[in-house]
């Protein structure tokens, strides 16, 4: 309102305009405190829906480290079990080498043994035949 319209109102103008302030301010005040009442609901909405995700997170969150325990105690165990096969091979391959070197031994000592025993049958042979009637010595003997 402008003032030159407020000096030209009659006084019960002035108190029916101020009636009509008064019943926007009561509605503006009623409409205030149901917004207020609407955003306090919504406040608690949402805490109690926070609420409810922290706690199924936190749910997740238990299972998902008894998950990473054992999966923790798994890899501990198969890496031990890892440790014992590698040991265990270790030793097959040290079994293996002297394996080797015992079959090398058996195989030498047996290439000896044949080799001596066949010099001592030639070295016979050769004694058998530079000795007249030898032959019938030996042909005797069987």
């Amino acid at each position: 309102m402008s003032p030159y319209y407020m000096k030209s109102m009659t006084p019960n103008a002035f108190e029916a305009a101020i009636r009509q302030k008064e019943g926007e301010l009561a509605s503006y005040i009623s409409r205030l405190a149901s917004l207020e009442a609407i955003h306090d609901s919504f406040a608690e909405e949402l805490v109690q829906m926070t609420e409810q995700k922290l706690r199924a997170e936190a749910v997740v969150l238990l299972r998902i480290q008894e998950e990473l325990e054992a999966l923790r105690q798994r890899h501990s165990v198969a890496l031990e079990l890892m440790g014992e096969r590698d040991e265990e091979l270790e030793e097959l391959r040290a079994d293996i080498v002297d394996l080797k070197e015992m079959y090398r031994e058996l195989v030498n000592l047996l290439v000896n043994k044949t080799n001596s025993e066949s010099k001592f049958i030639i070295n016979g042979a050769i004694s058998d035949k530079s000795t007249p009637g030898s032959s019938l010595n030996n042909s005797g003997k069987s």
